[in-house]
């Protein structure tokens, strides 16, 4: 995860309750510390109440302006600056920030408090005083919220990871499950036995063909990407055992030129597409279908002519699913289907091999 992506808090009522909590605590236990070591006098149980109540609000003030302004100083850091990407100006703007919102909140607050009742002691040494107190106590604050902003992240990491393992196993199982698609092995064996028929020499292409296809998919179903050049290999053993089942009714054109084959995409990922086209379009010798593979704009195309069937079922949509959620495991990469007049237009994006 990349922190400087990573928004750290969001401002709400819980965090500043958290706050003036924790500064109440504080002002508690620092009036009884003062009291025990005879720093202060304390006469009375409303004595104590007086100066806990006036130490808290302004000490609240004086916090929660130190707070506010670091939340947003943080997240406005972490959208520019990422700690592997620019450590040392990160550090050095952080610096900068923590000593002027420190630096400005010692003035504010002792300015008030001077106004309020006057410091008996000298007002400048007051404010120096209190600017070195407020500038060590925003660097103390903004390195407890860095801290629990890493621990958040480290968390959100392991979930992260998690559950793409989750969706990963699931993914799999599901491309597994399709390619095993009983269809789709009843009627290569409905081709095959028919061929032997007719046609033994093309028969043993067809089994060379059909053992290619399912070596493939069992080789890479736990690999996330794959060469495109491999991918379009495989393509055409698909599509040669789709063209003796559909009596070469199906017209392919794959023309990729070969200095993108070594690009990566998802296994199995055109013939997704392939199988998308021949599962919604039909395919005849006065009505070809014409199927065609290229690249456009760092896409891989698949493209098919429109020619629904009649009478056809809902489509679940399981196989284009699949395949944008293999997209989203691999990252920020969306794949695009769209429908024209005379096309539907399915575009896969080509991953660069690092």
């Amino acid at each position: 995860m990349n922190s400087q992506n990573t928004i750290l808090f969001v401002i709400n009522k819980k965090s500043i309750f958290y706050v003036i909590t924790a500064t109440f605590i504080l002002q508690f236990i620092l009036i009884l510390y003062n009291n025990f070591i005879g720093f202060i006098h304390i006469k009375s149980i409303v004595e104590f109440i007086i100066r806990l109540f006036y130490g808290t609000f302004f000490a609240g003030i004086i916090t929660l302006y130190l707070f506010v302004l670091n939340i947003k100083t943080l997240n406005q850091l972490n959208k520019k600056y990422g700690w592997k990407e620019a450590l040392a100006k990160r550090l050095f703007v952080e610096l900068f920030y923590v000593f002027v919102i420190g630096v400005s909140g010692a003035i504010i607050i002792t300015t008030v408090v001077q106004i309020i009742s006057p410091y008996k002691e000298s007002f400048e040494w007051i404010l120096f005083i209190n600017s070195v107190i407020a500038f060590i106590g925003n660097v103390i604050m903004m390195a407890i919220l860095e801290s629990i902003h890493f621990y958040k992240n480290i968390q959100e990491s392991k979930l992260l990871t998690e559950t793409l393992e989750k969706e990963n196993a699931q993914i799999k199982l599901e491309t597994l499950k399709s390619q095993l698609n009983p269809h789709f092995l009843f009627n290569s064996l409905n081709v095959l036995s028919i061929l032997i028929k007719k046609d033994t020499a093309k028969a043993q292409q067809f089994v060379d063909q059909f053992a290619l296809v399912n070596r493939y998919s069992l080789d890479v179903i736990d690999k996330p990407v794959v060469e495109l050049r491999e991918e379009l290999e495989f393509s055409k053993s698909y599509l040669f055992l789709q063209k003796i089942r559909f009596d070469n009714s199906i017209i392919s054109e794959i023309n990729v030129d070969a200095s993108k084959l070594n690009y990566l995409v998802p296994p199995l990922a055109v013939q997704t597409l392939l199988e998308n086209a021949l599962k919604h379009n039909r395919a005849s010798e006065e009505h070809p279908l014409l199927l065609k593979i290229f690249i456009e704009d760092g896409y891989l195309v698949v493209s098919n002519n429109l020619q629904p069937k009649f009478n056809q079922t809902h489509s679940s949509g399981v196989g284009l699913n699949n395949l944008k959620k293999r997209y989203e495991v691999l990252g920020n990469f969306v794949p695009e289907f769209i429908i024209t007049d005379k096309e539907y237009i399915a575009k896969i994006p080509l991953i660069i091999q690092e």
